[in-house]
């Protein structure tokens, strides 16, 4: 008889040989000493869509729209909101509530992102301080018309982390509110309280009803932690928020290996938490869990280069 932990052991051990789980040392680059940038905000979210902001992605089938969600503690939903701020408001339905998913519980939704098959995808991957869960999951929703009021789960797609071997974790890593979709897959960033790092995973499988276990890619040093990420349509940029920079990082069209490419970098302060980024055109949206919800809008061209 083989015990569970002997099984988590081997299942490692099979990782480590398959490649699932890389061993590669830390990457980073030298920042400059610069005064941070003064952001402010254009607008603030509507009250109800604002209770706490946690992720924000860029419609992909509707013109000036974007959806963004609530932190735990909120009802299974997401507000469809234009880039004023402003609730989508429809002819028969105005989505001050929301547009709820019955189906779907929010332990701890974090981020979401769009996909070139018309999916949202809501990422519940929060951990907060405990690092004991083991139902971290992705829900899959059609992206809806914003005038709806309530859509359904297509798909539920649970997940854990090759290097995780205990619950709760003593290395306080195993804790994300960044995902983003890039060459047809979905990608995790994580979000550390043992370090400065972050981890790029990538989902190889998304099967539902099963564990799939994430592919760890690289590992980087950003200085703080990573509160939300988002990528082009092309995936061939990558825009990672942490609480007080924005930083860029750019790849070939047919490499999902950021931490190699070329990088850009902006610190910011007097922004509070900061959880949500994504690209409109040539610019960054980045949103705060303040009660205003305040808006800031950065151009790329802002960034500073650090590696070309």
């Amino acid at each position: 008889m083989i015990f569970p932990f002997a099984d988590l052991r081997l299942g490692l051990a099979i990782a480590l040989l398959s490649g699932s789980v890389a061993r590669a040392e830390v990457k980073r680059v030298a920042i400059p000493e610069r005064p941070p940038a003064e952001l402010k905000p254009y607008a603030s979210l509507a009250s109800r869509a604002s209770i706490e902001p946690s992720g924000m992605v860029k419609s992909r089938l509707w013109p000036d729209l974007f959806w963004t969600l609530n932190d735990s503690g909120d009802e299974p939903r997401i507000f469809p909101v234009h880039k004023d701020g402003s609730i989508y408001r429809g002819e028969d339905h105005e989505a001050l509530d929301g547009i709820r998913i019955p189906d779907a519980v929010n332990v701890d939704w974090e981020d979401l992102a769009t996909d070139d098959e018309g999916h949202l995808i809501i990422g519940d991957i929060g951990n907060r301080d405990s690092n004991n869960r083991r139902d971290f999951c992705l829900y899959f929703v059609q992206e809806p018309h914003p005038g709806t009021a309530r859509i359904s789960v297509l798909k539920k797609v649970f997940f854990r982390y090759p290097d995780q071997t205990a619950w709760p974790s003593p290395v306080r890593n195993f804790d994300s509110e960044a995902i983003f979709f890039a060459h047809g897959k979905v990608y995790l960033l994580t979000k550390h309280r043992s370090d400065q790092h972050t981890k790029l995973y990538r989902f190889d499988s998304l099967k539902p009803f099963e564990m799939n276990v994430l592919t760890l890619l690289d590992e980087f040093d950003v200085r703080g932690q990573v509160t939300a990420a988002d990528a082009t349509p092309d995936g061939r940029q990558l825009a990672v928020l942490t609480y007080d920079a924005i930083w860029l990082f750019e790849v070939r069209p047919d490499s999902d290996a950021y931490f190699d490419g070329s990088i850009r970098w902006l610190p910011f302060r007097n922004i509070g938490d900061c959880e949500s980024i994504c690209f409109d055109g040539p610019n960054l949206i980045i949103s705060s869990e303040e009660e205003k919800g305040d808006l800031y809008e950065v151009p790329i061209g802002q960034l500073e280069w650090l590696r070309r």
